[in-house]
């Protein structure tokens, strides 16, 4: 009995350890598979961050920091994690992966960077601006009541209303041109105010001679803003610096102040104490005044409505800016310049001025513009994760600020032949325009830009009316080398010849 106990004993010990091993086998097991899945969620790769500067010192050397998002996303990989200062941050390369972020997991990414100067911009708090704010129930409100205005339908009563006030202004811009008596002209001042009117024309009812002080004031205050708003400063990533800024930051805050003066004073006045509810919309303050006061619960104070009417108004700063940089580009390529007048005399037979219908008309025309768009590469603004999520399999923690390289899918030989020239026709197919999937010049999802048809729009009709009336002559002597990466130039950059046709 003794051996077949000692070799029961055995088996049972056998058995344990069998067990045992299958055991730790299966612990291992789903050790591992917790492991592939956290591969899954793996960590981006990414530079050395270093004290107090983080990884700030790579962006250095470059006509423009995108550029070296681009030598960041060759050596570690089209997702870079890197800290620049205090802010946690990732870089993001690739179509498909800024297309995660726009649109496929646009709900994850839709808050804005917390810059302290952002919030100094607008009056203490960056949700009083429509750009730069996070997502809300506020921001959706705005941006539904606003596209009705700034996406007017083709041949609706708002599309003939917004033709009706661009001619005008083109009517008064030629006339102005007429006088210059051959001259060098600056012509950033003249584009601003024109698009400043038909803003204030479109939105607001309003329209403005070229001798209003307090109009041409404005007009000047919001361009110098659009120009703050397009620079990066070291102190956005490392906020102790922000001191060092203390004289320049009250200087905007005055230019905010004296913006809101005028508006409430030229613009606003009594609409808002005569509002009555039998009231008809007729333009974008009717809508804001509508919502504050019919409303038991308004989404928007009457404070916010404000800030939103002023945001919008300073969007034909973009405009004018954008329009400056055409024509340099324009002013240098004498057969760019005849094409388009090729194009326009024979979209109004010579005898009428262009409006916006003959935008479908004149696809090479627009072909022009998209092509600058495309060199500017002006950058998408900075995305930032409200949730933990992933961005090409790569962990994405909340707070994360998001750069999308915008300025890789503009120039990247692999996308476009010859990147670095100025192009139209790479958008025309068969005469007609043809915009690849990689060009995002306004960004995508609902955090898109809400302004940029009024781009397309104005911008044709400006661009087409000058070069049916001018040849556009650079100045001797003058760079006519555009700024890329930032939209926004100094209110003096770029004079030219208009010569009569």
């Amino acid at each position: 009995m003794e051996p077949i106990f000692v070799l029961s004993g055995l088996t049972y010990i056998l058995a344990s350890a069998t067990l045992l091993v299958i055991f730790l086998l299966l612990a291992e097991n789903k050790h591992s598979s917790r492991s592939a899945g956290k591969s899954v969620m793996r960590e981006a790769p990414g530079p050395k961050s270093w004290p107090i500067i983080g990884s700030l010192h790579l962006l250095g050397g470059y006509k423009v920091p995108y550029q070296a998002f681009s030598d960041l996303g060759r050596r570690y990989g089209e997702v870079v994690k890197l800290d620049l200062g205090s802010v946690s941050c990732m870089v993001v390369n690739g179509l498909e992966n800024i297309r995660e972020v726009l649109m496929t997991k646009g709900a994850h990414f839709d808050g804005r960077p917390n810059f302290r100067r952002y919030h100094q911009l607008f009056c203490g708090d960056k949700e009083n601006s429509l750009a730069f704010c996070d997502w809300s129930e506020v921001q959706k409100v705005r941006r539904e009541m606003l596209s009705a205005h700034t996406f007017p339908r083709a041949f609706s009563s708002r599309f003939h209303q917004l033709d009706a006030f661009v001619t005008t202004e083109m009517d008064t811009l030629i006339s102005e041109l007429n006088q210059a008596s051959k001259q060098p002209m600056a012509i950033k001042p003249l584009l601003s105010h024109a698009m400043g009117n038909v803003f204030t024309s479109y939105f607001c009812s309003r329209r403005f001679e070229k001798d209003n002080v307090g109009f041409s004031k404005m007009v000047h205050n919001f361009d110098q803003i659009f120009y703050e708003v397009n620079q990066g400063y070291a102190a956005d990533f490392m906020p102790w610096l922000l001191p060092l800024h203390g004289r320049h930051m009250a200087k905007i805050e005055e230019w905010g102040h004296e913006i809101r003066e005028f508006m409430m004073k030229e613009i606003i006045s009594t609409r808002f104490d005569n509002w009555t509810p039998e009231l008809e919309e007729d333009d974008y303050v009717d809508a804001l005044v509508d919502h504050v006061q019919r409303e038991k619960q308004p989404a928007m104070t009457w404070d916010t409505a404000m800030f939103a009417l002023e945001d919008i108004v300073g969007g034909h700063s973009a405009i004018s800016n954008l329009l400056t940089k055409v024509l340099a580009y324009v002013a240098t390529r004498p057969e760019v310049q005849r094409n388009v007048q090729a194009e326009v005399d024979s979209a109004t037979a010579c005898a009428r001025p262009v409006t916006l219908p003959d935008r479908t008309a004149m696809p090479y025309t627009e072909a022009v513009i998209l092509e600058a768009v495309r060199l500017i590469a002006s950058p998408i603004v900075p995305h930032v994760a409200n949730q933990d999520s992933s961005i090409a399999g790569f962990r994405v923690e909340k707070d994360t600020l998001i750069f999308l390289n915008n300025y890789e899918l503009n120039m990247s030989p692999k996308l476009w032949n010859e990147p670095e020239a100025f192009k139209p026709e790479r958008f025309l197919v068969n005469g007609r325009i043809v915009k690849p999937e990689h060009f995002l010049p306004f960004g995508g999802g609902r955090r898109s830009c809400m302004g940029y048809k009024m781009v397309q729009l104005l911008s044709f009709v400006t661009l087409a009316s000058l070069l049916q009336n001018y040849h556009i002559l650079p100045v001797e002597g003058h760079s006519y080398q555009v700024p890329i990466g930032n939209l926004a130039l100094p209110n003096d950059t770029f004079q030219f010849y208009f010569i009569r046709r």
